[in-house]
Protein backbone atom coordinates (compact mmCIF):
# COMPACT_ATOMS: atom_id res chain seq x y z
CA UNK A 1 0.00 0.00 0.00
CA UNK A 2 2.95 2.30 0.56
CA UNK A 3 3.60 2.90 -3.13
CA UNK A 4 -0.14 3.39 -3.81
CA UNK A 5 -0.37 6.10 -1.15
CA UNK A 6 2.73 7.71 -2.58
CA UNK A 7 1.22 7.71 -6.04
CA UNK A 8 -1.96 9.36 -4.80
CA UNK A 9 0.10 11.94 -2.94
CA UNK A 10 1.90 13.03 -6.08
CA UNK A 11 -1.06 12.74 -8.46
CA UNK A 12 -1.79 16.51 -8.27
CA UNK A 13 1.80 17.15 -9.30
CA UNK A 14 1.45 14.84 -12.31
CA UNK A 15 -1.74 16.59 -13.35
CA UNK A 16 -0.14 19.98 -13.01
CA UNK A 17 2.73 19.22 -15.37
CA UNK A 18 2.61 18.18 -19.00
CA UNK A 19 1.08 14.75 -19.58
CA UNK A 20 3.69 13.78 -22.15
CA UNK A 21 7.13 12.49 -21.18
CA UNK A 22 8.50 14.22 -24.29
CA UNK A 23 7.00 17.64 -23.72
CA UNK A 24 9.14 20.71 -23.06
CA UNK A 25 9.04 24.44 -23.37
CA UNK A 26 9.54 25.73 -26.88
CA UNK A 27 13.24 25.79 -27.66
CA UNK A 28 14.07 23.48 -24.78
CA UNK A 29 15.40 19.94 -24.72
CA UNK A 30 13.11 16.94 -24.39
CA UNK A 31 12.94 13.64 -22.58
CA UNK A 32 12.95 11.01 -25.33
CA UNK A 33 12.41 7.82 -23.32
CA UNK A 34 12.41 6.40 -19.80
CA UNK A 35 13.31 2.71 -19.40
CA UNK A 36 13.74 0.19 -16.57
CA UNK A 37 17.12 -1.56 -16.32
CA UNK A 38 17.11 -5.09 -14.88
CA UNK A 39 20.05 -7.29 -13.96
CA UNK A 40 20.29 -10.93 -12.94
CA UNK A 41 22.01 -10.86 -9.57
CA UNK A 42 23.00 -14.01 -7.71
CA UNK A 43 19.46 -14.54 -6.42
CA UNK A 44 17.71 -13.67 -9.71
CA UNK A 45 16.58 -10.78 -11.89
CA UNK A 46 15.67 -7.46 -10.30
CA UNK A 47 15.31 -3.82 -11.35
CA UNK A 48 18.55 -1.96 -10.60
CA UNK A 49 18.26 1.34 -12.46
CA UNK A 50 16.19 3.67 -14.61
CA UNK A 51 17.59 5.17 -17.80
CA UNK A 52 16.36 8.54 -19.04
CA UNK A 53 17.29 9.49 -22.60
CA UNK A 54 17.26 13.20 -23.47
CA UNK A 55 17.51 15.02 -26.78
CA UNK A 56 20.52 17.05 -25.64
CA UNK A 57 23.65 16.38 -23.63
CA UNK A 58 23.66 17.08 -19.90
CA UNK A 59 26.68 17.87 -17.74
CA UNK A 60 27.26 15.56 -14.78
CA UNK A 61 27.25 18.58 -12.46
CA UNK A 62 23.77 19.61 -13.67
CA UNK A 63 22.07 16.78 -11.77
CA UNK A 64 22.37 15.90 -8.10
CA UNK A 65 20.91 13.70 -5.39
CA UNK A 66 22.16 15.10 -2.13
CA UNK A 67 20.94 16.85 0.99
CA UNK A 68 24.38 18.28 1.75
CA UNK A 69 24.56 22.07 1.29
CA UNK A 70 24.01 23.34 -1.32
CA UNK A 71 22.56 20.00 -2.40
CA UNK A 72 19.40 19.34 -4.35
CA UNK A 73 17.26 16.44 -5.44
CA UNK A 74 16.93 16.53 -9.23
CA UNK A 75 14.71 13.44 -9.41
CA UNK A 76 12.15 11.71 -7.24
CA UNK A 77 10.56 8.28 -7.74
CA UNK A 78 6.96 7.54 -6.75
CA UNK A 79 7.43 3.75 -6.64
CA UNK A 80 8.61 2.19 -3.41
CA UNK A 81 12.30 2.30 -4.34
CA UNK A 82 15.08 4.65 -3.31
CA UNK A 83 17.66 6.42 -5.46
CA UNK A 84 21.27 5.34 -4.88
CA UNK A 85 23.08 7.71 -7.23
CA UNK A 86 22.92 9.58 -10.56
CA UNK A 87 25.34 9.79 -13.50
CA UNK A 88 25.38 10.58 -17.21
CA UNK A 89 26.92 9.13 -20.38
CA UNK A 90 26.49 8.87 -24.15
CA UNK A 91 26.93 5.10 -24.34
CA UNK A 92 23.60 4.23 -22.77
CA UNK A 93 25.43 1.57 -20.73
CA UNK A 94 24.75 1.16 -17.02
CA UNK A 95 27.62 2.14 -14.69
CA UNK A 96 29.55 3.87 -17.48
CA UNK A 97 30.12 7.16 -15.68
CA UNK A 98 31.03 10.16 -17.86
CA UNK A 99 31.28 13.94 -17.60
CA UNK A 100 28.37 14.55 -19.95
CA UNK A 101 25.87 12.67 -22.08
CA UNK A 102 22.31 12.30 -23.34
CA UNK A 103 21.56 9.48 -20.93
CA UNK A 104 20.87 9.99 -17.24
CA UNK A 105 21.00 6.86 -15.09
CA UNK A 106 19.15 6.64 -11.80
CA UNK A 107 20.66 3.71 -9.92
CA UNK A 108 18.25 2.14 -7.46
CA UNK A 109 19.01 0.75 -4.03
CA UNK A 110 18.26 -2.89 -3.28
CA UNK A 111 15.78 -2.93 -0.43
CA UNK A 112 16.87 -6.19 1.12
CA UNK A 113 20.12 -8.10 0.57
CA UNK A 114 19.18 -10.90 2.97
CA UNK A 115 19.59 -14.02 0.84
CA UNK A 116 16.92 -15.88 2.82
CA UNK A 117 14.22 -13.41 1.75
CA UNK A 118 15.51 -12.55 -1.72
CA UNK A 119 12.27 -13.57 -3.43
CA UNK A 120 10.54 -10.27 -2.68
CA UNK A 121 13.15 -8.58 -4.86
CA UNK A 122 13.03 -10.65 -8.04
CA UNK A 123 10.97 -10.02 -11.16
CA UNK A 124 9.49 -13.52 -11.35
CA UNK A 125 7.05 -15.51 -9.25
CA UNK A 126 8.54 -18.77 -8.00
CA UNK A 127 5.10 -20.30 -7.36
CA UNK A 128 3.50 -19.61 -10.74
CA UNK A 129 6.91 -19.90 -12.46
CA UNK A 130 6.16 -16.81 -14.50
CA UNK A 131 7.83 -13.50 -15.24
CA UNK A 132 5.33 -10.78 -16.16
CA UNK A 133 6.13 -7.38 -17.61
CA UNK A 134 7.22 -5.06 -14.85
CA UNK A 135 4.90 -2.34 -13.64
CA UNK A 136 5.92 1.10 -14.83
CA UNK A 137 8.11 3.31 -12.70
CA UNK A 138 6.73 6.79 -12.13
CA UNK A 139 8.93 9.72 -11.25
CA UNK A 140 9.53 13.37 -11.80
CA UNK A 141 12.28 15.86 -12.42
CA UNK A 142 11.78 18.43 -9.70
CA UNK A 143 14.24 21.11 -10.82
CA UNK A 144 15.16 22.64 -14.18
CA UNK A 145 18.21 21.24 -15.94
CA UNK A 146 20.38 23.33 -18.26
CA UNK A 147 21.97 21.28 -21.03
CA UNK A 148 25.48 21.69 -22.45
CA UNK A 149 24.11 23.77 -25.33
CA UNK A 150 22.23 26.08 -22.96
CA UNK A 151 18.76 24.63 -23.47
CA UNK A 152 16.41 24.17 -20.55
CA UNK A 153 14.68 20.97 -19.50
CA UNK A 154 11.77 22.15 -17.41
CA UNK A 155 10.51 20.15 -14.40
CA UNK A 156 8.41 17.29 -15.70
CA UNK A 157 7.24 13.78 -14.95
CA UNK A 158 8.34 10.51 -16.53
CA UNK A 159 6.82 7.07 -16.90
CA UNK A 160 8.93 4.12 -18.05
CA UNK A 161 7.82 2.60 -21.33
CA UNK A 162 10.06 -0.45 -21.74
CA UNK A 163 12.57 -2.78 -20.07
CA UNK A 164 16.24 -3.24 -20.83
CA UNK A 165 17.28 -6.63 -19.42
CA UNK A 166 21.05 -6.68 -19.08
CA UNK A 167 22.55 -10.03 -19.99
CA UNK A 168 19.22 -11.63 -20.87
CA UNK A 169 18.72 -9.35 -23.89
CA UNK A 170 22.10 -10.49 -25.22
CA UNK A 171 20.57 -13.89 -26.00
CA UNK A 172 18.40 -14.44 -29.08
CA UNK A 173 15.53 -16.91 -28.81
CA UNK A 174 14.93 -19.48 -31.54
CA UNK A 175 12.52 -22.40 -31.75
CA UNK A 176 13.50 -25.90 -32.86
CA UNK A 177 10.82 -28.28 -34.14
CA UNK A 178 11.39 -32.02 -34.12
CA UNK A 179 10.45 -33.15 -37.66
CA UNK A 180 9.32 -36.57 -36.43
CA UNK A 181 7.07 -35.51 -33.54
CA UNK A 182 6.30 -31.87 -34.34
CA UNK A 183 7.26 -30.93 -30.79
CA UNK A 184 9.13 -27.65 -30.31
CA UNK A 185 11.85 -26.55 -27.90
CA UNK A 186 13.02 -22.98 -27.53
CA UNK A 187 16.72 -22.28 -27.34
CA UNK A 188 18.43 -19.08 -26.32
CA UNK A 189 21.72 -18.35 -28.06
CA UNK A 190 24.42 -15.84 -27.26
CA UNK A 191 26.36 -14.88 -30.38
CA UNK A 192 29.73 -13.26 -29.61
CA UNK A 193 30.13 -9.72 -30.84
CA UNK A 194 32.12 -9.60 -34.07
CA UNK A 195 32.21 -13.39 -34.38
CA UNK A 196 32.10 -13.20 -38.19
CA UNK A 197 35.60 -11.73 -38.31
CA UNK A 198 37.03 -14.82 -36.63
CA UNK A 199 34.52 -17.34 -37.90
CA UNK A 200 37.06 -19.12 -40.10
CA UNK A 201 38.96 -20.38 -37.08
CA UNK A 202 35.80 -21.48 -35.28
CA UNK A 203 34.71 -20.47 -31.79
CA UNK A 204 33.76 -22.73 -28.87
CA UNK A 205 30.21 -23.41 -27.70
CA UNK A 206 29.15 -23.58 -24.05
CA UNK A 207 26.05 -25.75 -23.66
CA UNK A 208 24.11 -24.93 -20.50
CA UNK A 209 21.85 -27.57 -18.90
CA UNK A 210 19.30 -25.81 -16.64
CA UNK A 211 17.40 -27.32 -13.78
CA UNK A 212 13.61 -26.96 -13.52
CA UNK A 213 13.82 -23.23 -14.22
CA UNK A 214 13.84 -23.98 -17.97
CA UNK A 215 10.04 -24.15 -17.69
CA UNK A 216 9.66 -20.65 -16.23
CA UNK A 217 7.91 -18.61 -18.88
CA UNK A 218 7.73 -14.87 -19.42
CA UNK A 219 5.32 -12.33 -20.85
CA UNK A 220 6.13 -13.22 -24.47
CA UNK A 221 6.19 -17.00 -23.95
CA UNK A 222 9.89 -17.36 -24.70
CA UNK A 223 10.56 -19.57 -21.66
CA UNK A 224 13.70 -17.67 -20.68
CA UNK A 225 13.67 -18.92 -17.09
CA UNK A 226 17.16 -20.40 -17.40
CA UNK A 227 18.40 -16.85 -18.03
CA UNK A 228 16.47 -14.73 -15.53
CA UNK A 229 16.22 -17.02 -12.48
CA UNK A 230 19.99 -17.49 -12.03
CA UNK A 231 23.08 -15.95 -13.66
CA UNK A 232 24.91 -19.25 -14.23
CA UNK A 233 24.54 -19.13 -18.03
CA UNK A 234 25.10 -15.36 -18.11
CA UNK A 235 28.55 -15.59 -16.52
CA UNK A 236 29.82 -17.17 -19.74
CA UNK A 237 28.36 -14.38 -21.89
CA UNK A 238 29.63 -11.58 -19.65
CA UNK A 239 32.03 -9.00 -21.04
CA UNK A 240 34.81 -10.26 -18.78
CA UNK A 241 34.42 -13.87 -19.86
CA UNK A 242 34.07 -13.01 -23.54
CA UNK A 243 37.19 -10.82 -23.43
CA UNK A 244 39.24 -13.82 -22.33
CA UNK A 245 37.34 -16.55 -24.15
CA UNK A 246 34.94 -15.46 -26.89
CA UNK A 247 32.36 -18.21 -27.18
CA UNK A 248 28.79 -19.01 -28.12
CA UNK A 249 26.49 -19.89 -25.21
CA UNK A 250 23.22 -21.79 -25.53
CA UNK A 251 20.50 -22.88 -23.13
CA UNK A 252 16.93 -24.14 -23.55
CA UNK A 253 13.39 -23.46 -22.38
CA UNK A 254 9.93 -24.89 -22.81
CA UNK A 255 6.96 -26.49 -21.05
CA UNK A 256 7.69 -28.94 -18.25
CA UNK A 257 8.93 -32.31 -19.53
CA UNK A 258 8.77 -35.24 -17.10
CA UNK A 259 11.42 -37.04 -19.12
CA UNK A 260 14.06 -34.28 -18.91
CA UNK A 261 15.79 -36.20 -16.11
CA UNK A 262 15.61 -39.77 -17.47
CA UNK A 263 17.97 -41.68 -19.73
CA UNK A 264 18.69 -40.17 -23.13
CA UNK A 265 16.84 -42.78 -25.18
CA UNK A 266 13.57 -41.94 -23.39
CA UNK A 267 13.92 -38.15 -23.35
CA UNK A 268 12.84 -36.30 -26.46
CA UNK A 269 13.88 -33.04 -24.81
CA UNK A 270 17.45 -34.26 -24.40
CA UNK A 271 17.45 -35.53 -27.97
CA UNK A 272 16.05 -32.24 -29.27
CA UNK A 273 18.76 -30.39 -27.38
CA UNK A 274 21.46 -32.44 -29.11
CA UNK A 275 19.82 -31.62 -32.45
CA UNK A 276 19.93 -27.93 -31.47
CA UNK A 277 23.61 -28.20 -30.54
CA UNK A 278 24.45 -29.73 -33.91
CA UNK A 279 22.40 -27.07 -35.71
CA UNK A 280 24.22 -24.25 -33.91
CA UNK A 281 27.57 -25.91 -34.71
CA UNK A 282 26.65 -26.08 -38.41
CA UNK A 283 25.02 -22.64 -38.63
CA UNK A 284 27.84 -20.71 -36.97
CA UNK A 285 30.94 -22.71 -37.83
CA UNK A 286 31.57 -23.76 -34.22
CA UNK A 287 34.82 -25.60 -33.53
CA UNK A 288 33.55 -29.17 -32.96
CA UNK A 289 36.55 -29.92 -30.76
CA UNK A 290 35.50 -27.22 -28.28
CA UNK A 291 31.90 -27.94 -27.30
CA UNK A 292 31.49 -27.83 -23.53
CA UNK A 293 28.70 -28.88 -21.15
CA UNK A 294 27.84 -27.10 -17.89
CA UNK A 295 24.95 -27.66 -15.50
CA UNK A 296 22.97 -26.11 -12.71
CA UNK A 297 21.95 -28.61 -10.01
CA UNK A 298 19.22 -30.88 -11.43
CA UNK A 299 20.41 -30.06 -14.93
CA UNK A 300 23.34 -32.35 -14.17
CA UNK A 301 21.15 -35.42 -14.71
CA UNK A 302 20.10 -34.70 -18.33
CA UNK A 303 23.64 -33.45 -19.00
CA UNK A 304 25.24 -36.66 -17.74
CA UNK A 305 22.68 -38.83 -19.54
CA UNK A 306 23.40 -36.92 -22.76
CA UNK A 307 27.15 -37.39 -22.26
CA UNK A 308 26.76 -41.13 -21.71
CA UNK A 309 24.70 -41.48 -24.89
CA UNK A 310 26.91 -39.13 -26.96
CA UNK A 311 30.47 -39.77 -25.79
CA UNK A 312 32.09 -37.80 -28.62
CA UNK A 313 29.97 -34.64 -28.37
CA UNK A 314 31.65 -32.64 -25.57
CA UNK A 315 35.27 -31.84 -24.81
CA UNK A 316 34.69 -31.44 -21.05
CA UNK A 317 31.99 -30.78 -18.48
CA UNK A 318 31.38 -28.89 -15.23
CA UNK A 319 28.56 -29.81 -12.85
CA UNK A 320 27.25 -28.07 -9.76
CA UNK A 321 25.16 -29.15 -6.76
CA UNK A 322 24.78 -32.80 -7.73
CA UNK A 323 26.42 -36.18 -7.27
CA UNK A 324 26.25 -39.41 -9.34
CA UNK A 325 24.68 -41.46 -6.53
CA UNK A 326 21.76 -39.02 -6.44
CA UNK A 327 21.58 -38.83 -10.23
CA UNK A 328 21.54 -42.55 -10.97
CA UNK A 329 19.66 -43.71 -7.85
CA UNK A 330 21.76 -46.71 -6.86
CA UNK A 331 25.22 -47.50 -5.59
CA UNK A 332 26.20 -49.57 -8.59
CA UNK A 333 24.69 -47.41 -11.32
CA UNK A 334 26.16 -44.30 -9.73
CA UNK A 335 29.65 -45.75 -9.68
CA UNK A 336 29.42 -47.36 -13.13
CA UNK A 337 28.07 -44.24 -14.84
CA UNK A 338 30.53 -41.99 -13.04
CA UNK A 339 33.41 -44.18 -14.19
CA UNK A 340 32.12 -44.08 -17.77
CA UNK A 341 31.96 -40.27 -17.75
CA UNK A 342 35.46 -40.00 -16.31
CA UNK A 343 36.76 -42.23 -19.10
CA UNK A 344 35.08 -40.07 -21.75
CA UNK A 345 36.26 -36.56 -20.90
CA UNK A 346 37.72 -34.27 -18.22
CA UNK A 347 35.26 -33.09 -15.60
CA UNK A 348 35.09 -30.69 -12.69
CA UNK A 349 32.42 -31.44 -10.09
CA UNK A 350 31.29 -28.86 -7.49
CA UNK A 351 29.05 -29.16 -4.44
CA UNK A 352 28.54 -27.69 -1.01
CA UNK A 353 29.72 -30.31 1.48
CA UNK A 354 26.48 -30.07 3.47
CA UNK A 355 24.09 -29.63 0.55
CA UNK A 356 21.03 -31.40 1.93
CA UNK A 357 19.10 -31.71 -1.34
CA UNK A 358 18.61 -35.34 -2.33
CA UNK A 359 19.12 -36.65 1.19
CA UNK A 360 18.71 -40.41 1.48
CA UNK A 361 19.32 -40.95 -2.24
CA UNK A 362 20.53 -44.49 -1.59
CA UNK A 363 17.84 -45.29 0.95
CA UNK A 364 16.92 -44.28 4.51
CA UNK A 365 20.19 -45.64 5.90
CA UNK A 366 22.24 -43.28 3.73
CA UNK A 367 22.61 -40.22 5.96
CA UNK A 368 25.35 -38.52 3.94
CA UNK A 369 24.77 -35.12 2.39
CA UNK A 370 25.35 -34.34 -1.27
CA UNK A 371 28.92 -33.07 -1.00
CA UNK A 372 29.85 -36.04 1.16
CA UNK A 373 28.45 -38.44 -1.42
CA UNK A 374 30.39 -36.64 -4.18
CA UNK A 375 33.60 -36.86 -2.14
CA UNK A 376 33.02 -40.53 -1.37
CA UNK A 377 32.33 -41.61 -4.95
CA UNK A 378 35.47 -39.78 -6.08
CA UNK A 379 37.46 -41.71 -3.48
CA UNK A 380 35.93 -44.96 -4.76
CA UNK A 381 37.00 -44.06 -8.31
CA UNK A 382 40.54 -43.32 -7.15
CA UNK A 383 40.75 -46.72 -5.46
CA UNK A 384 39.73 -48.22 -8.80
CA UNK A 385 42.61 -46.52 -10.60
CA UNK A 386 41.12 -43.16 -11.59
CA UNK A 387 42.99 -39.97 -10.79
CA UNK A 388 40.69 -37.31 -9.36
CA UNK A 389 41.92 -34.34 -7.36
CA UNK A 390 39.51 -34.18 -4.42
CA UNK A 391 39.38 -30.77 -2.77
CA UNK A 392 38.77 -32.02 0.75
CA UNK A 393 41.97 -33.14 2.48
CA UNK A 394 42.06 -35.02 5.78
CA UNK A 395 39.70 -32.79 7.73
CA UNK A 396 38.28 -30.52 5.03
CA UNK A 397 41.26 -28.16 4.89
CA UNK A 398 41.22 -28.15 1.07
CA UNK A 399 37.60 -27.01 0.76
CA UNK A 400 36.77 -23.59 -0.70
CA UNK A 401 34.94 -20.66 0.83
CA UNK A 402 31.91 -20.04 -1.34
CA UNK A 403 31.74 -16.45 -0.11
CA UNK A 404 34.81 -15.42 -2.08
CA UNK A 405 34.70 -13.71 -5.46
CA UNK A 406 37.28 -12.14 -7.74
CA UNK A 407 41.00 -12.61 -7.12
CA UNK A 408 40.54 -14.38 -3.79
CA UNK A 409 38.31 -17.02 -5.37
CA UNK A 410 40.57 -17.31 -8.41
CA UNK A 411 43.48 -18.14 -6.08
CA UNK A 412 41.55 -21.11 -4.69
CA UNK A 413 40.98 -22.48 -8.19
CA UNK A 414 44.58 -21.88 -9.21
CA UNK A 415 45.84 -23.72 -6.13
CA UNK A 416 43.67 -26.76 -6.84
CA UNK A 417 44.62 -26.84 -10.51
CA UNK A 418 48.29 -26.60 -9.59
CA UNK A 419 47.89 -29.55 -7.22
CA UNK A 420 45.97 -31.51 -9.85
CA UNK A 421 48.61 -30.86 -12.48
CA UNK A 422 51.39 -31.98 -10.15
CA UNK A 423 49.53 -35.26 -9.63
CA UNK A 424 48.54 -35.64 -13.31
CA UNK A 425 44.85 -35.51 -12.30
CA UNK A 426 42.49 -34.90 -15.22
CA UNK A 427 39.38 -34.58 -13.07
CA UNK A 428 38.61 -32.39 -10.06
CA UNK A 429 36.08 -32.38 -7.23
CA UNK A 430 35.58 -29.13 -5.30
CA UNK A 431 33.63 -28.90 -2.06
CA UNK A 432 32.53 -25.71 -0.33
CA UNK A 433 32.92 -25.12 3.40
CA UNK A 434 29.61 -25.41 5.30
CA UNK A 435 27.91 -22.06 5.76
CA UNK A 436 29.75 -20.28 2.94
CA UNK A 437 27.11 -20.59 0.20
CA UNK A 438 24.43 -17.89 0.46
CA UNK A 439 20.76 -18.83 0.39
CA UNK A 440 21.44 -22.55 1.03
CA UNK A 441 24.43 -24.84 0.59
CA UNK A 442 22.69 -26.09 -2.56
CA UNK A 443 23.40 -22.86 -4.45
CA UNK A 444 27.01 -23.65 -5.35
CA UNK A 445 26.69 -22.51 -8.97
CA UNK A 446 27.36 -18.81 -8.28
CA UNK A 447 30.67 -19.47 -6.53
CA UNK A 448 31.54 -21.87 -9.35
CA UNK A 449 30.72 -20.04 -12.57
CA UNK A 450 31.70 -16.57 -11.35
CA UNK A 451 35.25 -17.92 -11.01
CA UNK A 452 37.33 -16.85 -14.02
CA UNK A 453 39.95 -19.58 -13.45
CA UNK A 454 37.26 -22.25 -13.50
CA UNK A 455 35.90 -20.88 -16.77
CA UNK A 456 39.38 -20.72 -18.27
CA UNK A 457 39.99 -24.36 -17.33
CA UNK A 458 36.99 -25.46 -19.38
CA UNK A 459 38.16 -23.65 -22.51
CA UNK A 460 41.58 -25.29 -22.27
CA UNK A 461 40.07 -28.74 -22.82
CA UNK A 462 40.12 -30.06 -26.40
CA UNK A 463 38.20 -33.02 -27.83
CA UNK A 464 40.70 -35.10 -29.83
CA UNK A 465 37.98 -36.98 -31.72
CA UNK A 466 34.91 -34.74 -32.03
CA UNK A 467 31.77 -36.15 -33.64
CA UNK A 468 31.71 -33.66 -36.52
CA UNK A 469 35.26 -34.49 -37.54
CA UNK A 470 34.47 -38.12 -38.30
Amino acid sequence: MKHIRAFLLWTPFFLAVSSSACSADEGGATLVEAAIITEVLEWGETATALRLEYSDEIEARAIEHSNEHPGKFTYHIVNDRSIANLYVNNSGEKDDVALHGKYVFINLTINNLDQTTYRDQVTFNTSSRNRDRLSAFYGFQSTSITTRSGKTIAPNRFVTSREICLGVDDFTTFSYQNPATGHTLNYHLYVPKGYATIKASGLPLVVHYPSGDYRYTDYDEKYRGALFTHPDALYWASAASQASNPAFVVTVGGPADVNWNVEFSKSEMQQNYVAIIKKVVADYGIDPARIYAISLAGGSVPMWNTILANPDLFAAQISTAYDPYHAFKSLQSGEDNFASMLNMMPGWFFSGLTDGSGSGSLGPDDTRLKGERLRDIAEVMNRKGMNIDIGYGKEGELMWSGLLRGDAANELATAQLTRAKANNATHLVTLFIPGTILQTMHWSWNATYSNAVVRNWLFQQINDKPYAAR
